[in-house]
């Protein structure tokens, strides 16, 4: 019985120490534009606190790209996003695609909250429609355009897959 008590209260100081060490998670968001040369896109990435709200000022934030439809199918090479100067949180990153279609994009942070030493290192996951048109903002969805091509939209969704504190 005390052997047991004592287990109880090792797993609760456990579990206290594992959430103070989780610390904030990454969201991020994403608007990509079509450029002049065909599949490559121009992209605007905002990066948060998920629980704070706070820009996060990344270290390295790299983008991957990958088809879900078409999983490993596709070399697409990660590319690094460059932080906007004077705007905490944005980076801009190029992406040359190989087929226009429904994009996952595996977005690395490794940075700080901003104006704080508060770590944030995740992986952030948001698809995006890309096709022979405009790209458009993520959170208004995909549409048809007059000609009936698809433009670039996204469906917005963090899926993180585990911060590197965990």
């Amino acid at each position: 019985m005390r052997l047991l008590g004592l287990l109880a209260v090792s797993g609760l100081t456990l579990a206290a120490a594992h959430g103070a060490m989780a610390g904030e998670r990454a969201a991020a968001s994403v608007a990509c534009s079509a450029t002049e040369t065909s599949l490559v896109y121009s992209c605007m990435i905002t990066v948060e606190g998920k629980k704070t709200g706070q820009a996060v000022e990344a270290e390295a934030l790299t983008v991957k790209a990958d088809m879900p439809a078409m999983p490993m199918a596709h070399n697409v090479p990660p590319t690094q996003a460059l932080a906007v100067e004077g705007k905490p949180g944005m980076y801009s990153a190029t992406l040359e695609l190989e087929m226009f279609g429904e994009w996952a994009l595996a977005i690395d942070v490794d940075g700080v909250l901003a104006g704080t030493d508060q770590r944030v290192r995740d992986k952030v996951v948001v698809k995006q429609i890309f096709g022979k048109s405009h790209s458009m903002d993520m959170e208004h969805g995909s549409h048809q355009d007059d000609a009936g091509d698809q433009d670039a939209g996204s469906h917005s969704s963090h899926q993180g897959h585990g911060s590197a504190s965990e």
